[in-house]
């Protein structure tokens, strides 16, 4: 009797959505054992130190968040990235396409960005602002340029809603569920909705995410904004390093985020000339991982050329004993 009403327990807690602890076990063995066998679905970057922090690379099915103040560079720092992530994953025969949802700036001007870090042009250059363009130099950019063909990004200039970009991503699985999405989504206070609410159209455009990621398995690259609580005052004794409290609407898609990376450029936005968590400030793009729900924690720093949109990560330092 007692045996059956044991049984009979388990099965209402099955109906119910539980699962034995010995179901995760399995699973958790599972995963490793596909991880030492390096068949982890997981699309690396070409920053070392950026793949190291995040396990190995971006995760279907996560929300990463890229943060910072006007300026920093998040969209040239995004833009790196995924060409280096589909780059990375054309090598390995793996199939993913961009969804660029360019509300900021028109997609052409997103080409024209990464043209600069290829042809070590400025933008100023390009725009023939202070002398006329040469036909060689020209013919260097138009070179440049027609290499980003080949890439599977497509470009939304126009603002669309969180139901819209899901309908999208739904569509598009459903014709080729072989492919992994990325949605770069820039940036996320652009994103229009029916709430009246800047914060309550946050908060659905991070549950529509987590929905797609739930759903379909797409990854989510959020470009956000920091509140200006990090320039006030007493910020400057603390070297302005950012915090969650600085992101904005942070209540709702930081909680939601599997990762939130802030952009911080200490000495060419506050001037800060002291060393800024132990490097040099000149030139530094400082990435803070202040969440990562499965990895390390910390700052990755990076050197940032922002007339070129050049962005290089820093040798880690090596201690000597």
């Amino acid at each position: 009797m007692a045996k059956e009403t044991q049984e009979s327990s388990i099965e209402v807690l099955k109906k119910l959505g539980f699962q034995p602890i010995r179901t995760a076990v399995r699973q958790s063995i599972a995963i490793v054992d596909k991880a030492k066998k390096g068949l982890r679905d997981i699309y690396i970057t070409s920053w070392p130190r950026l793949n190291r922090h995040l396990l190995g690379g971006l995760q279907p099915g996560k929300l990463y968040i890229i943060a910072g103040r006007p300026g920093t560079g998040k969209s040239a720092f995004s833009n790196q990235l995924i060409f280096d992530l589909l780059d990375n994953a054309a090598q390995l025969n793996k199939k993913m396409v961009v969804f660029y949802w360019s509300f900021e700036m028109p997609g052409y001007q997103q080409i024209m960005r990464s043209a600069s870090k290829d042809t070590g042009k400025q933008m100023s250059d390009l725009y023939s602002v202070d002398s006329t363009l040469g036909e060689q130099d020209f013919q260097t950019f138009i070179n440049s340029v027609s290499k980003y063909v080949k890439y599977p990004v497509y470009f939304q200039n126009k603002p669309k809603n969180a139901e819209f970009i899901e309908a999208a991503c739904e569509k598009f699985t459903h014709l080729h569920p072989d492919i992994q999405i990325l949605n770069l989504i820039d940036h996320t206070r652009l994103v229009p909705g029916s709430e009246d609410i800047e914060m309550k159209r946050l908060d659905t455009l991070s549950k529509t995410c987590m929905r797609m990621q739930s759903n379909m398995g797409i990854i989510n690259l959020l470009l956000s904004q920091l509140n200006r609580n990090i320039e006030k005052e007493d910020r400057a004794k603390n070297q302005y390093q950012p915090m969650l409290s600085d992101l904005f609407g942070g209540d709702s898609i930081g909680q939601d985020a599997h990762v939130v990376m802030m952009i911080q450029r200490p000495h060419d936005l506050y001037g800060i000339t002291a060393r800024y968590s132990g490097e040099d400030p000149i030139g530094l793009l400082a990435l803070h991982l202040e969440k990562n729900r499965d990895g390390i924690l910390g700052m990755i720093p990076y050197d940032f050329d922002g007339a070129k949109f050049t962005i290089t990560e820093r040798k880690s330092k090596t201690k000597t004993k």
